[in-house]
């Protein structure tokens, strides 16, 4: 049984995307999840890091995650809102890594450098089996009883090919090698050069934070392939890609009708970042924001989920998101003998929904208020002011429109034809019968 949930893309103003914005459908999902793209551009994270604070602020305006969803489904970049089958469906699109990224990690390498190509050549070619026999110190037990923490002592000859890398680019702050796993040698051999450069990032950068990464490269034959790889690139661009990479074949898909499209899961992404595949294709990570969808999987939402929000410049009512709206406050308060409970709602709110909490919060004083001396002399009567006083701005809005975040607040009967607001009768009659007491016994 799967878990549907909501996402919107997030894109860069060059198509690039950024990352995906994603709620729960259920009651208990109560925030708005953004996740950034693992693959994307330095540029591109940055941006994401500004869209998670957008997020954050939308939510802390009160409003729930679809509406959150739907508000930022406008803003321009953002696609429409779609349905996925689960939350690692949404995961998996922010694993993708489409062929822009791939020339974008090429686009690091100095080509115009041929002396740091041909150190790169000469310092793997003079690499030796000592060289890749990497001896290891510490390890020994101390007078004290301490263990020295055991290192690699990387010989000359690997030190100049690791600077050999660094001097053609290929490593590079482009690739966010922390959010990504090292890529893998396949079976057959060989890396495409794109995979070279994140290999080689991952590797040199990796060894600072754990001993033994460019040991484990070696062994494993990870970093004489990356230097085969980007030799190659050099030699012939066009040549370097393996034979093999090609776009596979797709098996016959039965007829659909006119009016429905792929759905957004069939898209074949290029490749999972944390693996090496032997096939690419060749088609976007993500489809086109205006492309239909169909399939419960991923579509957009009809009309009536999520109608056409109103003027954004505008305040948007806190529960159902129509306007106009003004920001008001209402209160409650509960007298308890020696115990008093206050409750404040704020914000934004249209008429319908504004009604509905000040009835509801004034009933519940006119009730509950005058149960302790502080409460019936000051903070009940206090309270019924201010509501009162605050709901005058509420009656002053016209009709609301339509509503981005669902139904609205029902406002129900006007306060006096709720039975449980003459419950306030029973203090304001026993102070009168003791007026009239002390008054009768005075004279």
């Amino acid at each position: 049984m799967t878990n549907p949930v909501h996402y919107v893309t997030v894109t860069a103003p060059d198509g690039e995307v950024i990352g995906y914005a994603w709620a729960g459908p259920g009651p208990g999902d109560d925030d708005v999840e953004w996740i950034t793209r693992r693959a994307s551009s330095r540029r591109a994270y940055d941006a994401g890091m500004e869209w998670y604070g957008r997020v954050r602020e939308a939510r802390e305006r009160g409003l729930t995650p679809l509406g959150v969803l739907n508000l930022l489904s406008h803003e321009p970049g953002v696609g429409p809102v779609t349905e996925a089958a689960d939350a690692d469906a949404v995961e998996e699109l922010a694993r993708i890594v489409t062929p822009a990224d791939d020339q974008r990690l090429l686009a690091q390498l100095d080509r115009a450098d041929a002396e740091a190509w041909r150190e790169l050549a000469e310092a793997f070619d003079a690499l030796t089996d000592e060289d890749r026999d990497v001896e290891w110190g510490g390890g020994q037990k101390s007078p004290s009883g301490a263990i020295h923490v055991p290192f690699p002592k990387y010989s000359k000859g690997v030190f100049r090919a690791v600077d050999a890398l660094r001097g053609v680019g290929a490593v590079t702050p482009e690739h966010r090698w922390m959010d990504n796993p090292v890529p893998t040698l396949p079976p057959e051999g060989g890396l495409r050069p794109a995979d070279a450069v994140r290999a080689a990032t991952a590797v040199v950068r990796g060894e600072k934070f754990c001993d033994g990464t460019i040991d484990n490269a070696l062994k494993s034959g990870l970093l004489d392939a990356v230097a085969d790889s980007l030799r190659a690139w050099y030699t012939d661009p066009r040549a370097a890609e393996p034979a093999q990479f090609v776009v596979p074949a797709r098996p016959a898909e039965p007829a659909r009708p006119a009016d429905s499209a792929r759905p957004a899961e069939s898209v074949q992404p290029t490749r999972p970042a944390e693996s090496v595949q032997p096939t690419r294709p060749a088609e976007p990570a993500q489809p086109p924001s205006d492309a239909p969808h169909d399939s419960a999987r991923n579509r957009r939402l009809p009309h009536p989920d999520l109608p056409e929000p109103p003027d954004p410049s505008l305040p948007m009512c806190r529960f159902c998101g129509g306007s106009p709206a003004v920001d008001v406050a209402f209160r409650a308060h509960r007298g308890l003998v020696v115990l008093m409970g206050f409750r404040r709602t704020d914000g934004p709110m249209c008429l319908t929904c504004g009604l509905a909490v000040y009835r509801a919060l004034t009933t519940h004083t006119l009730a509950w208020g005058w149960w302790s001396p502080l409460s019936l002399f000051v903070f009940a009567p206090l309270t019924l002011v201010r509501n009162v006083l605050a709901v005058r701005k509420v009656k002053k809005l016209p009709a609301p429109g339509p509503g981005t975040l669902g139904p609205r607040y029902d406002p129900g009967v006007p306060v006096r034809r709720r039975p449980r607001a003459y419950i306030a009768l029973i203090p304001v009659l026993w102070v009168l019968f003791m007026i009239v007491t002390g008054l009768s016994g005075g004279v």
